[in-house]
């Protein structure tokens, strides 16, 4: 899933929107307090419900213009990717992707059954969630 929106705030307001939620569920997680400098690399145990525990890796951490991250369970491996690109001083692009690496045959069908009904959903949930971003501003 790829998404691409034109938003009226800076990359570097909305780059420090995405860390700073980043950086609470770290320290939900693990208990350690980060900056934003010390995020790439950074790996750490996440529980996703009652039976499924997730590894987070950073994987790139650009200040005030990328983020990205992996996060790997039993079943899939899921790659997010955001990019603020700076169009002029008070706008700015995000660009998000998102890809699903099922290890299963069986997981990669209800992966693409799944996307196929709910991918509509999704992509709006995200929309909203940009222009929420872009009203706090």
């Amino acid at each position: 899933m790829r998404i691409e929106q034109l938003l009226n705030v800076p990359a570097a307001f909305l780059y420090r929107q995405i860390i700073d939620a980043e950086l609470f569920e770290i320290h939900a997680h693990t208990g350690r307090q980060l900056t934003a400098a010390q995020l790439e690399g950074f790996t750490y145990q996440k529980q996703l419900d009652d039976a499924t525990r997730a590894q987070v890796t950073i994987t790139k951490n650009v200040l005030d213009r990328s983020y990205h991250y992996q996060t790997v369970t039993a079943y899939n491996r899921y790659e997010v990717k955001y990019d603020m690109l700076p169009v002029e001083t008070d706008k700015s692009k995000i660009v998000y992707e998102e890809r699903i690496i099922a290890r299963a045959w069986y997981q990669r069908l209800l992966d693409f059954f799944s996307d196929t009904l709910l991918g509509g959903l999704r992509r709006h949930n995200f929309k909203k969630m940009f222009l929420q971003i872009e009203k706090s501003y």
